[in-house]
This record gives C-alpha cells, structure tokens and sequence, in this order.
C-alpha cells in the first residue's frame, strides 16, 4: 500500500514539473505581445502617423490626445488602435485601462473606452456663418 502511495506521489510530481515551465514561459509570451504593440503604437504616434499626439497620464482614467489621422481612419481602424493601446497601457494583452479620448486640436472630449467599450460621441453639427435667433 505504502509503495503505491509513493509511485502515485512520484507520478503526479513529474506532472506538475512538467507543466511549471509552460507557466513561467506565459510572462515572457505577454512581454513580447505588450512589446509588439508598443512598436506599432510607436509608429502610429507624434513622430509617425499622427494618430495621437499626447498621453496625459497623471489623472486617472489616461488622456489620449488624437490627432488628425485617427478622424481619416474607418471605424473598425480606430476601435482597433484604442483597444491596442488600452492593452499596452494595462501591460496586459488581456487586460483593460481605461481611456478618455480628447481632440489635439480643441482638448474637448471626443469619445472613451471602458467598461462599455469604444465609444466616440457625436460631433455637433457645423455650420458656417452666424446663429439666426
């Protein structure tokens, strides 16, 4: 009985050491993931395409200054970009940090992205001219 206690102990020992080096190898894995957004960000930012031209981190949540390119790009682009650079920021392919999204140009709020998602507001209508009472 004892000598199948310690071959049943002995078994299940070489599993879990087997899988302790798949474990360990998961912080390397998100490293390199965090790692390959911040390059694309990189391109993507002040000295590249001018999607967004400033991060205020101090306030909780982030403030990402969106420049010109970010307003040119489809829907599907800028959901994209904001998801990416939340991930990159929370330091986790998995993970979230919240973002408030604010034109460069004015430094009014244009959208967000939280615990409901990516949201942009609507921009008000423009007119040219002045307001008729």
């Amino acid at each position: 009985m004892i000598k199948l206690i310690v071959v049943l102990v002995m078994f299940l020992w070489t599993l879990v050491v087997q899988t302790s080096p798949a474990r360990g190898n998961e912080f390397t894995v998100r490293e390199a993931k965090i790692a390959e957004y911040k390059k694309w960000l990189d391109t993507l930012g002040p000295q590249g395409s001018q999607y967004w031209v400033r991060l205020d981190a101090r306030p909780r949540p982030h403030r990402l200054y969106l420049g010109e390119a970010f307003y040119k790009a489809d829907a599907k682009s800028q959901e994209q970009f904001v998801d990416k650079y939340s991930n990159y920021l929370a330091g986790h392919p998995d993970k979230f940090m919240l973002i408030d999204l604010f034109d460069a140009g004015t430094s009014k709020p244009v959208g967000e992205y939280g615990f409901g998602g990516f949201k942009l507001y609507r921009k008000p209508l423009q007119t040219t001219g002045s307001s008729q009472d």
